[in-house]
């Protein structure tokens, strides 16, 4: 999504107090147009991996990313868009193996 941050401010702003949003995407650190998964036992992060927005950055050339470009926030980035929308983060999840592809973050507006 090209304006993530947006998305959850819509989300907290149309929540009832108490309401739950939950977050379930590619895992920002290791499935991403930095992370290098050519060898499925060894992720390695790419340069770039902190700059946040648009990019067409990836480490390969079988993928969509590098036609056309995706959003991208680092973890911290993703997880503070939460907290700046008003959104009080309660669990994580990750999902994959060996190494997690898979993110879900399940939040709750004050209330």
């Amino acid at each position: 999504m090209p304006d993530y941050p947006a998305v959850l401010r819509e989300a907290e702003r149309v929540l009832r107090p108490g309401g739950v949003f939950v977050h379930v995407g590619v895992h920002p650190c290791f499935c991403g147009g930095f992370a290098d998964r050519s060898d499925a036992e060894a992720v390695v992060i790419r340069p770039g991996y902190l700059g946040t927005g648009r990019t067409t950055t990836s480490w390969t050339d079988q993928g969509l990313r590098d036609k056309v470009g995706a959003s991208h926030l680092p973890l911290a980035g993703l997880l503070n868009v939460f907290l700046d929308a008003g959104l009080a983060p309660e669990r994580f999840a990750e999902h994959g193996a060996p190494t997690p592809v898979v993110m879900a973050v399940r939040a709750r507006k004050a209330g």
